[in-house]
């Protein structure tokens, strides 16, 4: 997907199918949404203890943007006869679901022990995930009293007893096709440091990000990125400034225009901007304002300290960093405080968010072999009414529609 220049080459409606009787059922329910690539699952479950059952609806996003309609409409596709928590699409297998039972986390026929689970499924080729509460003893001192709120069995209403105690602090990952289940340690650093709410991802085999926040503060959003293979490698830390958390967007309220941070983790990408020339950064630049986009390249190492300190993690002990290194950081630290004062005395995005290429890299004597990174994007998009429900394939931008009435959009890029 090309999202460098910031803007969609085509937009449609999201829409819910007419007159459907389950989807104007009052019966208690759950639901939730899962993406991927240009699939698009809606489910709702209706746990009765009659009749448990739950149905499913779908959209494929590619099919539709050719056709001659400016709206995507959903199709009701199949009906199950149980009650599932949780549900999401496999490549090449179909869709697969979670249901708690209260012994475990069953996944179709995968049985993992488990003291509590928690958020979505997580899906990358064969394998899908989930964040779970261990059997093994709790790590003391860490805790985060609001998860229970995101645990498959929680219901809103119904559930008020549930330890708020626990930790998140491993990631189940089960092979849909081999049947091989692991169970990953999220970092102990992580768990320590940082707040989540069991938002993570697989962005290749064997690496995960994980979104939180600082565990001191509600402001700045932190993605953590680790080895599945924990002895592999040192885990990542990156920050992201005060006015952002891993689920708030920006409202450019005189254009009525949302900004939308994309950050692409595809080190093929992130190694071929890496390689452009001064010339071709220039000019790029001077692209990027003219259309008033924004290009970040990120590979500089770094740590969040609990109190919200940033510690620079490419020489972490200061007498070993050069004074050029320590002057660069300096100007980094001034530039991101002169961006806040701005953005806090103005009324508008507009006038204040940067455009242009920049490139926050690591020191040149740490650039070889290329060092793990991200390209972040801010994408401008019209009509967004709740950011909330935006999800991301390799073709588009989604707003999923707000259930029961409201219409979301899709957003192509080429």
């Amino acid at each position: 997907m090309v999202w460098l220049d910031g803007k969609p080459t085509l937009a449609k409606a999201f829409a819910w199918p007419v007159d459907d009787p389950d989807l104007k059922s009052q019966d208690r329910k759950r639901q939730g949404w899962s993406v991927l690539d240009d699939q698009i699952l809606f489910w709702r479950a209706f746990p009765s203890s009659e009749n448990p059952r739950t149905v499913i609806y779908v959209a494929n996003t590619t099919f539709a943007r050719d056709t001659q309609s400016d709206t995507i409409t959903l199709e009701r596709v199949a009906e199950l006869d149980y009650a599932a928590h949780r549900l999401a699409i496999v490549l090449d297998v179909g869709f697969v679901t979670a249901e708690w039972r209260g012994t475990g986390e069953f996944l179709r026929e995968c049985h993992c022990p488990a003291q509590a689970s928690y958020g979505k499924l997580s899906v990358l080729g064969q394998t899908v995930s989930l964040c779970v509460t261990s059997t093994d003893p709790i790590p003391p001192d860490v805790c985060c009293e609001t998860l229970h709120y995101r645990r498959l069995d929680y219901d809103p209403g119904y559930t008020d007893d549930l330890p708020n105690d626990l930790v998140a602090e491993t990631i189940a990952t089960w092979n849909a096709d081999s049947g091989d289940l692991r169970m990953v340690k999220i970092p102990r650093f992580f768990l320590e440091n940082v707040a989540h709410e069991a938002d993570f991802q697989y962005i290749s085999p064997h690496k995960i990000v994980l979104a939180s926040s600082l565990e001191s503060t509600s402001c700045g959003a932190v993605l953590c990125a680790f080895s599945a293979n924990a002895e592999d490698e040192e885990p990542l830390m990156f920050y992201h400034g005060q006015h952002t958390d891993p689920h708030v967007i920006r409202k450019d309220i005189q254009a009525e225009r949302t900004m939308i941070f994309v950050l692409d983790f595809d080190q093929t990408l992130l190694a071929s901007l890496l390689s452009k020339q001064p010339s071709e950064r220039a000019e790029w630049n001077e692209q990027l304002v003219d259309s008033r986009a924004q290009v970040k390249v990120v590979t500089r190492r770094f740590h969040c300290a609990v109190d919200g300190e940033i510690w620079d993690q490419e020489y972490p002990l200061s007498q070993q960093a050069p004074p050029e290194w320590e002057a660069h950081l300096d100007t980094i630290l001034k530039e991101d405080e002169d961006e806040d004062e701005e953005m806090d005395d103005s009324d508008s995005d507009e006038e204040v968010l940067p455009s242009g290429l920049e490139y926050d890299e690591a020191p040149e004597e740490h650039r070889e072999p290329v060092p793990f990174g991200y390209v972040q994007t801010t994408l401008r998009l019209e009509g967004i009414t709740n950011a909330k429900r935006l999800a991301i394939t390799k073709h588009a931008i989604l707003e999923l529609p707000e259930f029961p009435k409201e219409n979301g959009h899709v957003f192509y890029f080429d």
